[in-house]
C-alpha cells in the first residue's frame, strides 16, 4: 500500500522547480516546504486521532487543531507533529534557557528563509516552533510585574516555556476532505540541493509508512478508573475572598477589573490521551491541542484566540460574557438575549475590547486597527461567550514577536489596567500559573504566528490532572456568581476525566491492543541533524524594553504629541486617535522619562495618559505638566484629568459612583476640545474616583459634568490645558475623535 502512494503521486513542488526557487532566493539557508497530497479517502478510518497514534512517538510529539475563523464549531484542520529538530526549555533553573523565550524562537527560526511563492497554509507548514508560552514570562515583556510574579510559589514546577521546532507534518484538512504529508527540503551553502530534497522525500515516505501501517502507542494505558475528588488551592471561600479583596481595589481606583482563578488537583488513573479523546467529543472549540512533553502532558480545547498573525494582519478575540448553557435550543436563545443585555457583562466585555484595541495599536498602523466584529454570541458545550474580534496591519518596524508581546497575557485573563491587575492578582493567588492563561500554539519560519489563550487546559503529570479557571472581577460582581462561573468554565475538562473513568470501569477486562513494530525512522534522523548543524551559533539569553520611538504618519501634520504613559490599557487607543489625525507621536512610560528629557524632545502637544490608582501613582505625569503649562496645548484623560486637578490644588475623592465600562451621558459648553459638537452626548466611563467640586482650583471652570453631576471635564481659565474624567478614545464614546481634533488645532499654549 505504501509503495502505491509512492508511486502514484509526484511530490510538490518538483526537484526543477525547488531548484529554481533556491536558487533565486540567492539566500543561504532556504527552505522550501515539500509534500504530497490525497484524498482522505485513501486512508480508511484515517481521523486526527488514528493519525496521532500513528505518528507520533512519545515526548515532543503533538495534535495542533484549528476551527474555522468564521464559524469555530466547524473543524479546518489537524497537524501531528513529532521528533522535533531542537526542542527549546525555558525557565531560571540550571540547563534552560534563560529570559524571554521570544528572543530564542525569533533568533533559531531567523536562521532560515522560506520564500513566498512556495510558503503553505497553515503557515504552521513551513516550519514552526510549536509549544507554550507560560504565563508568567510576562514579567520578561514587562518587568513592573517581576516583583510580584517572582514572589509566588512554583507547586507545578513546569518550565516557564517549552518550544519544540518541527520540519515534518501530517495534516488534515477536514474542509477539502485531504490528507497532507509535509516535510522541509533545506538547502544552506554548499549543500546539494538534490540531496536535500531526497531526503525531505524519504522522510515523506516514512510518515507514509506509519499512517498505512497504524502503528499503536503501548503506552496509552489506562491503569484505573477510580473517580477521586478534586481539591481546590483557593476553595470556595477563598475565591470569595479573592472578589471581595478586588473590588474594594475598584473602589480605591487601583483597577478597573481582574481575572483571579483557581486551580483544581484530581488524581487520575485514566490515560491523557484518553480523556482528551473524551474533550474533543464533549468540547470542541476554536483550537484543540495534545502536546506530549518531558514529564508532563497539555490537553485542551480553547475558545479564544490570542495573537495571530498572517499577511502582516494582526488579530485578537476578546472574550468576556459568560453564561452557562441551556438545556434546549429555546433556553439558549434566552439566555443569549439575556447575556447581551447585562449592564455588568456588557461593561467587562466592552473594557476588555478597549483593551485589546490598546494592545493591538502597540505593533499596528493606526489606520488599520478596527473592530471587525462587535459582541456576538459564540456557544460551546458547557457555556456560551460574548466575542469580538479586533485586527490591525502590523507596523514596518514591527515584527509578530513584537505583537505577542504586546498582547500577552490577555486582558481577560489579566484585567485592566493589565499590569496593576497582574500585580494584585499575583499577590492573592500565591501561586505560578505556569501554562494556564498562557499561549499555545506556534511561531512559523515565514514570520507568522496563530496562538490561543491557554485556558479550558488541562495539565497531567505525576499522577495529577490540574485544571484552572478565573473569572473577570468588576465592582457589580457576587461572590457566589464568579466562584461558579470557574466551576463552569472547567464543566467540561471535568466531565471529560469523569466519563472516561466511567468508561475504564465498565470496559475493565477488554483486552490491550499490542503495538506494531515500525522501523526505525531514519530519514528523521538524517534531517534534524541537519537542521541542527545549522543551529550551533550561540543564542542571546535576554530581551531589551522596547524603547519608545516616533512614529511617522504619511498623512503628517508636521506636529508631535508627547504623552507619558500612565501604566495604563488604554493608552495605545489614545495613540491610534492621535496618529490617524496625522500627528507623530512619542510615547513614554511615567518612570521612563525625566521632564529634562522631555523638555528636550519640544513637543507641539502633550497628553497625560489614564492609569490605575490616583495621581501619586502618576511618575512625572504632575511635573510635566507643570513644565508645559502656558507652552504647549495639554489634555489629561482620566488620572492625567485627575492630575491636573490635583496639581493645581484640587482635591481627588471618591466619585459616590464606580462607572468601569459605562455608558453616561455628559453635558457641555460647546467651546475647546466641546467645539462644534452637539450635547448632550455619550462617553465611556472607567474611574471610581474624581475631582471634589467644592475644592476645585481658581484657574479650572467646570466644563462638563455627567448626569449625575460629577465633574467629567475641566479648562484653565489662562492657559490651552483641559482634562477629561471619560475615555475619548472608547470604541463607545460618541465625538472621541473629533475631541481629539479639535484638541490638535491648539496651536500655542495660551488661550
Amino acid at each position: 500500500k505504501s509503495l502505491f502512494f509512492r508511486e502514484s503521486l509526484m511530490s510538490s513542488p518538483s526537484l526543477e522547480e525547488v531548484t529554481k526557487v533556491i536558487q533565486a532566493s540567492n539566500t543561504p539557508n532556504t527552505v522550501v516546504p515539500v509534500w504530497k497530497e490525497w484524498p482522505v479517502t485513501q486512508f480508511p478510518s484515517l481521523g486526527p486521532e488514528e493519525a496521532y497514534l500513528a505518528v507520533s512517538k512519545g515526548v515532543n510529539s503533538m495534535l495542533f487543531e484549528c476551527s474555522l475563523e468564521s464559524d469555530p464549531k466547524i473543524l479546518h484542520y489537524s497537524v501531528v507533529a513529532t521528533d522535533p529538530w531542537k526542542v527549546f526549555t525555558c525557565g531560571p533553573e540550571e540547563g534552560r534557557l534563560h529570559g524571554d523565550p521570544l528572543v530564542h524562537v525569533e533568533a533559531e527560526l531567523s536562521r532560515w528563509f522560506v520564500p513566498k511563492e512556495v510558503r503553505l497554509e497553515p503557515a504552521i507548514l513551513n516550519g514552526a516552533a510549536f509549544g507554550y508560552i507560560g504565563y508568567d514570562t510576562v514579567k520578561y515583556f514587562e518587568p513592573v510585574v517581576a516583583s510580584a510574579l517572582n514572589t509566588q510559589e512554583d507547586k507545578l514546577k513546569v518550565p516557564e516555556a517549552v518550544l519544540m521546532f518541527y520540519n515534518s507534518f501530517v495534516i488534515i484538512n477536514h474542509i477539502k476532505k485531504t490528507v497532507r504529508v509535509v516535510s522541509l527540503a533545506l538547502h544552506n551553502e554548499g549543500s546539494s540541493i538534490s540531496e536535500a530534497y531526497a531526503l525531505a522525500e524519504s522522510r515523506i515516505e516514512e510518515l507514509v509508512n506509519r499512517l498505512t501501517q497504524r502503528p499503536t502507542r503501548s503506552d496509552f494505558v489506562d491503569t484505573d478508573g477510580t473517580t477521586h475528588e478534586a481539591v481546590s488551592n483557593a476553595g470556595e471561600t477563598g475565591y470569595h475572598e479573592y472578589v471581595s479583596s478586588l473590588r474594594k481595589n475598584i473602589v480605591s481606583g487601583d483597577i478597573i477589573q481582574a481575572v483571579p482563578s483557581q486551580r483544581l488537583c484530581r488524581k487520575v488513573g485514566v490515560h491523557p490521551w484518553t480523556i482528551f479523546k473524551e474533550l474533543r467529543a464533549v468540547n470542541p472549540s476554536r483550537y484543540g491541542f495534545f502536546i506530549e512533553c518531558d514529564g508532563f502532558v497539555i490537553l485542551g480545547s480553547s475558545p479564544e484566540l490570542l495573537v495571530k498573525v498572517q499577511d502582516g494582519l494582526v488579530t485578537n478575540h476578546p472574550i468576556a460574557g459568560t453564561r452557562k448553557r441551556g438545556k434546549t435550543a429555546g433556553e439558549d436563545e434566552a439566555l443569549a438575549k439575556d447575556l447581551l443585555g447585562d449592564e455588568k457583562e456588557k461593561a467587562e466585555h466592552i473594557m476588555l475590547v478597549d483593551l485589546g484595541r490598546n494592545d493591538v495599536n502597540r505593533s499596528t498602523i493606526s489606520e488599520t486597527t478596527q473592530v471587525d466584529s462587535l459582541m456576538h454570541i459564540e456557544m460551546f458545550s458547557h457555556v456560551m461567550h460574548i466575542v469580538s474580534c479586533v485586527t490591525g496591519k502590523l507596523r514596518p518596524e514591527c515584527t509578530s514577536y513584537d505583537a505577542f508581546r504586546s498582547i500577552f497575557p490577555a486582558g481577560t485573563v489579566s484585567g485592566a489596567p493589565k499590569l496593576k491587575a497582574i500585580e494584585l492578582v499575583a499577590k492573592l493567588e500565591k501561586e505560578k500559573r505556569g501554562i494556564y492563561a498562557g499561549a499555545i500554539g506556534y511561531f512559523s519560519l515565514s514570520g507568522e504566528i496563530d496562538t490561543c489563550i491557554a485556558i479550558r487546559t488541562m495539565v497531567v503529570k505525576d499522577g495529577n490532572a490540574y485544571l484552572q479557571a478565573g473569572g473577570g472581577i468588576v465592582f457589580d460582581s457576587q461572590e457566589e456568581a464568579e466562584y461558579q462561573e470557574t466551576v463552569n468554565k472547567m464543566a467540561a475538562l471535568g466531565v471529560s476525566i469523569t466519563n472516561t473513568e466511567k468508561r475504564f470501569r465498565e470496559n475493565a477486562t477488554s483486552a490491550t491492543t499490542e503495538a506494531s513494530e515500525v522501523k526505525p525512522d531514519v530519514a528523521s534522523a538524517s534531517l534534524n541533524k541537519v537542521f541542527a548543524e545549522i543551529s550551533d551559533s550561540p543564542i542571546p539569553e535576554a530581551s531589551s524594553v522596547k524603547p519608545a520611538t516616533i512614529v511617522s504618519n504619511p498623512k503628517s501634520r508636521g506636529t508631535t504629541t508627547l504623552m507619558i504613559d500612565n501604566y495604563d490599557s488604554f493608552t495605545w487607543n489614545l495613540y491610534q486617535y492621535l496618529s490617524v489625525l496625522g500627528e507623530n507621536v512619542i510615547v513614554h512610560r511615567n518612570d521612563k522619562i525625566t521632564v529634562e528629557e522631555c523638555l528636550a524632545l519640544n513637543p507641539d502637544h502633550v497628553v497625560i495618559s489614564p492609569g490605575p490608582c490616583d495621581p501619586s501613582a502618576a511618575g512625572v505625569s504632575k511635573d510635566v505638566i507643570k513644565a508645559f503649562l502656558g507652552k504647549v496645548p495639554i489634555l489629561g484623560v482620566c488620572l492625567g484629568h485627575e492630575c491636573l486637578v490635583e496639581l493645581l490644588g484640587g482635591k481627588i475623592v471618591y466619585a459616590g459612583e464606580i462607572m468601569h465600562g459605562k455608558t453616561s451621558e455628559i453635558t457641555h459648553d460647546g467651546k475647546g476640545i466641546y467645539a462644534g459638537i452637539e450635547g448632550p452626548f455619550n462617553v465611556i466611563r472607567y474611574h471610581s474616583l474624581a475631582a471634589q467640586i467644592e475644592d476645585l482650583p481658581e484657574e479650572l471652570e467646570i466644563v462638563s459634568k455627567s448626569e449625575s453631576g460629577v465633574i467629567m471635564g475641566v479648562r484653565h481659565k489662562k492657559y490651552r490645558v483641559e482634562g477629561v474624567q471619560y475615555h475619548p478614545e472608547s470604541i463607545k464614546t460618541e465625538h472621541g475623535l473629533a475631541m481629539i481634533e479639535n484638541f490638535l488645532s491648539w496651536k500655542d499654549g495660551a488661550w
